[in-house]
């Protein structure tokens, strides 16, 4: 259990490490390394802080730069899973599929789709 105030610190500046670095591969020993704190500790203490472990969190991340990238912009999916940290594009769509039932295609398309059902709703009152 956490209970020192530097631990929080700790944690916190580990998850504001990860936030900023998402998209480039960060081995846990590196992390360790650069914070001063053995695995374990590492990955209990950021589990128990934000309920989610280390491994587990980069991938939201990366997941969520996804989803917004696909919905936002058009650039090519490939281009979209390297800027989110997957070395190819069968990786990312392997986890993107994996976590969305949908691949990123897919899920591009359904966005459009809904932003295009939605803007017909507006304009006719509904």
């Amino acid at each position: 259990m956490i209970t020192k105030r530097r631990d929080i610190i700790l944690f916190q500046e580990v998850h504001q490490f990860l936030e900023d670095n998402y998209n480039k591969e960060i081995p846990i020993a590196y992390i360790c390394k650069e914070f001063g704190v053995n695995r374990t500790k590492l990955q209990g203490g950021f589990n128990q802080l934000f309920g989610v472990s280390v491994h587990a969190f980069i991938s939201q991340l990366r997941m969520e730069k996804a989803r917004k990238m696909l919905k936002e912009t058009d650039e090519p999916v490939k281009i979209i899973g390297m800027e989110c940290g997957y070395k190819t594009l069968s990786s990312f769509t392997r986890v993107f599929t994996k976590l969305h039932d949908v691949s990123p295609t897919q899920y591009r398309m359904l966005a459009d789709t809904k932003e295009i059902l939605s803007e017909k709703m507006s304009e006719t009152g509904n």
